[in-house]
């Protein structure tokens, strides 16, 4: 296959090789490594919504993101029903560790973004289903450290700078965001903006007398 061919003509093939390999299928991921893959892989994970009233992930809409962003296109035409979070469980993690050495998880499956309390109607009325600018409440759940139980890596995605993409609860500053992922145990992040990255993980590895 034409990545392999890449990876290997680059002798990159290895473990200790400063590249990850990742889908958020992992039917490709299995294939690549019974054609010889040895790079680090990467299990990305997906989900298409967030209830910010229970923090719960949501995977199925009823609608066609379902089948883009709900489960691995492997699994539907397979027949298997799960969604992506299956594979942040313990069984699940275990299953993704016979094949890669991290997961990619949405940010949201790692950590519960919630409003508290919660309001039973908005100011017109109708039902509240609540916006990320609204979050106020982030608390980590078991994923990273079932993950890292299981000899998985966690690399969240994806960081951004603007205001839009970040919840309430931080006030504006992607900083504050990187950092209370960095102080939940990340290993790593996807980033639209390495500058800003870098510049919170040092203040976090100064916080950390590292």
């Amino acid at each position: 296959m034409a990545m392999l061919k890449v990876i290997n003509q680059n002798d990159l093939n290895s473990k200790t090789a400063p590249i990850f390999v990742q889908s958020f299928d992992p039917a490709s991921l299995k294939y690549m490594r019974s054609k010889g893959l040895s790079t680090k892989v990467v299990q990305l994970i997906d989900g298409n919504g967030i209830n910010y009233e229970t923090g719960a992930v949501i995977y199925n809409t009823g609608g066609d993101a379902t089948f883009v962003d709900g489960r691995p296109w492997s699994w539907t035409i397979g027949g298997k029903p799960d969604y992506f979070g299956a594979m942040l469980t313990p069984a699940g993690m275990a299953e993704i560790k016979t094949y890669a050495d991290a997961i990619g998880p949405w940010k949201p499956e790692v950590m519960t973004f919630k409003i508290m309390p919660w309001p039973d109607k908005s100011s017109d009325g109708k039902p509240y289903v609540g916006s990320l600018a609204a979050v106020n409440d982030i608390q980590p759940n078991n994923v990273i450290s079932d993950a890292h139980k299981a000899g998985l890596l966690v690399h969240v995605y994806t960081f951004r700078n603007e205001k839009k993409y970040l919840a309430g609860f931080f006030h504006g500053d992607p900083r504050q965001e990187y950092l209370q992922f960095f102080r939940a145990g990340v290993d790593g992040v996807f980033t639209d903006f390495a500058i800003t990255a870098s510049e919170a993980r040092t203040a976090y590895l100064n916080e950390t007398g590292y």
